[in-house]
């Protein structure tokens, strides 16, 4: 049967004060068990009292050195402090001479949670036969729980204290275990209330203890005699609690002490998740960490940083020269010194070096740590990333470079050639057929005047060809920086300038209200030139050329995908005509550089026309597609950025 816990308290106090050993509860009066010079006197009951106190005053919150001097105090605190550190018990005499006789004092000492438990039995020992007195078994159950539980502290400690007696079988074998006791801390950690418990059997109270090998820890501690320590979940009322436990056996039971660790345990496991992300994270971005104490030479690296080097975690030891034997003979003074650098000046550093793997593999490494102190120490923190990849591209990148700037060197010799040496012996060709033109015309006979016609028509063709040529080459060369640029003013001035033209073929161009964009005047009076101009080229016999130009503001899920990137809004332009159109097949080849869907005889032109429309488009950030219908008529629309 369970006793109530007033008077399980009740009940232990009485024993406690009753009975006739000394029961004294001591702490050490210092963190540092090597450093313990006393101990404080947490609890003495009444014998204690009675023994060590000169008067009335109790001896409750003295040190041992306050007390009467039955033994040498240097031996005693030795013992106490080999108590505390070992964790085990000791148990000696000291005799002191009264009379004709000898009283013996018989001193346990058992480390028991945060402090230690003496025991003082006295016995008065015959000269001659030197035999205690009295029947000391007598009296096991009584000290067994008086020894325990002698102190009213039980239920201040942040711990669960329980005392536990085997139950054998028949076999003698033990079975069960039986809770004798049990504190308050119970009660206030897992909301079980002590009463109900003391009484109980440990299979009776919590059953899974047979299956979480609860049970056969507790039953090895007490055949051996060795303390165990273990760490389990149980689940009080369908909640979790993880307790760190200590058994101690003790005469003839166990004390159990049991810490509640589930917080503890909680963010052990949040940061185990954390270390298993950023493990991942590493190894997904190729990268590594370290954390380097500057005092010592040992570096503790990450995993992924032992995989970047081509081996297994923890294969390498940690010395900081281990890192130095992969480094590239050509860079290991610039990563000695640029360390050092940062090691004395306690400085950021940064490196890029070279580093042969496991496998003999070359890689480019960077390195980045910055220093920190803390608790008088300084620290080393940093990561290691693989930059070969970047590195490589980066030299790919700058031989790209090389060769763009013979390209355009090139490029700028052709544009001179073209602008100064290509026409001038077209201008003197243009001269002289023109002279011969005018002054042996009448002489010449048909023939020869159709020959004069053809050497004049493909002079001017390829003049024209030139200056296209000029043009599209020079459209990304343009210093002129972009401004706000009316739509409306650049269809104006293209209008009149093919006013003479648009009149000859009687066309009707239409035009909505155009928006403000960022642009360059002249390439934008150039590209709607470029495609009025083409539907007048391309119309029909006997039609009527009509061109319209619609404009209309549109939204992010309206624009061509390729333009998502730049964000912003768009103003959609349509050049629609009814001219003789092109078919589908061509929709993406009419832009391309020289490309003629016509023969030079129907009409006229160099190919290059859209080419160039598309090259300024694009230097505006923007694209321009092209749809055609054989003799229907054709297409074009352009996405331009606007200021809106």
């Amino acid at each position: 049967m369970g006793m109530t816990n007033g008077t399980s308290n009740s009940f232990f106090k009485n024993i406690v004060d009753g009975a006739n050993e000394a029961l004294i509860f001591v702490s050490p009066n210092a963190e540092n068990t090597l450093k313990v010079e006393d101990y404080v006197i947490v609890y003495a009951n009444k014998k204690a009292e009675f023994l060590f106190a000169h008067t009335k005053e109790s001896i409750q919150n003295k040190v041992i050195k306050e007390l009467p001097r039955f033994f040498e105090f240097g031996e005693f605190l030795n013992h106490l402090n080999s108590v505390i550190r070992s964790k085990k018990h000791e148990a000696f005499y000291f005799v002191q001479k009264i009379g004709h006789k000898y009283l013996k004092m018989h001193f346990k000492i058992e480390s028991l949670d945060t402090g230690v438990l003496i025991s003082i039995a006295e016995y008065v020992v015959d000269k001659e036969s030197n035999l205690p007195e009295g029947d000391l078994k007598a009296r096991i159950n009584e000290l067994e729980i008086s020894n325990l539980f002698s102190y009213r502290v039980l239920d201040s400690y942040d711990s669960i204290i329980s005392y536990l007696k085997p139950i054998f079988d028949d076999n003698e074998v033990i079975s069960d275990f039986r809770i004798d006791y049990i504190n308050n801390r119970m009660d206030d950690i897992t909301n079980e209330n002590p009463k109900f418990i003391i009484g109980k059997t440990f299979y009776e109270y919590y059953p899974q203890n047979l299956e979480n090998g609860v049970f056969e820890r507790l039953k090895e501690c007490y055949n051996s005699g060795e303390n165990q320590d273990y760490v389990k979940e149980f689940f009080f009322n369908n909640t979790s609690y993880w307790l760190s436990n200590k058994a101690v056996k003790m005469n003839d039971g166990i004390i159990l002490f049991s810490k509640d660790v589930t917080q503890e345990r909680k963010y052990e496991e949040q940061l185990f998740i954390q270390n298993r992300l950023l493990l991942e994270a590493e190894h997904v971005a190729n990268i590594g960490s370290f954390r380097w104490s500057l005092g010592k030479e040992e570096i503790k690296y990450s995993e992924n940083v032992y995989r970047m080097f081509g081996f297994e975690p923890k294969e390498l030891d940690k010395k900081y020269d281990r890192l130095l034997a992969f480094v590239h003979p050509n860079d290991i003074d610039k990563v000695k010194d640029g360390f050092q650098y940062a090691r004395i000046n306690k400085t950021k550093t940064d490196l890029v070096f070279r580093i042969y793997t496991k496998s003999n593999d070359l890689k480019y490494m960077n390195t980045i740590g910055e220093c920190y102190q803390r608790g008088g120490n300084w620290y080393m923190v940093g990561v290691l990333r693989d930059v070969t990849k970047q590195i490589e591209a980066e030299s790919k990148l700058q031989s790209k470079n090389a060769e763009l700037k013979r390209t355009n060197s090139d490029l700028e010799a052709f544009n001179r050639v073209a602008s100064h040496d290509l026409q001038e012996p077209l201008r003197k060709i243009q001269m002289f057929v023109s002279r011969l033109n005018e002054e042996e015309k009448d002489t010449m006979s048909l023939r020869s005047q159709g020959y004069l016609e053809k050497v004049k028509s493909s002079s001017n063709r390829m003049r024209n060809l030139i200056n296209n040529l000029l043009s599209y080459s020079k459209v990304d060369e343009v210093e002129e920086q972009p401004k706000r640029i009316d739509l409306n003013d650049v269809v104006t001035s293209v209008l009149d300038d093919l006013g003479e033209r648009i009149d000859e073929l009687g066309a009707e161009i239409t035009s909505d209200a155009l928006p403000v964009i960022n642009g360059v005047q002249f390439q934008l009076e150039q590209l709607f030139a470029n495609l009025i101009g083409n539907s007048l080229k391309y119309i029909k016999q006997e039609t009527k050329a009509k061109i319209q130009i619609k404009s209309k503001i549109v939204s992010s899920n309206e624009i061509p995908v390729e333009l998502l990137s730049f964000g912003g809004s768009y103003v959609k332009l349509q050049f629609i005509d009814n001219g003789i159109g092109f078919e589908k097949k061509y929709e993406e080849k009419i832009f391309e550089i020289f490309q003629r869907l016509h023969g030079k005889n129907e009409y006229s032109g160099t190919g290059l026309g859209l080419s160039i429309c598309k090259k300024i488009v694009q230097s505006h950030n923007g694209i321009i597609q092209a749809k055609g219908e054989l003799d229907k008529g054709a297409e074009f629309t352009v996405y331009l950025p606007t200021l809106i």
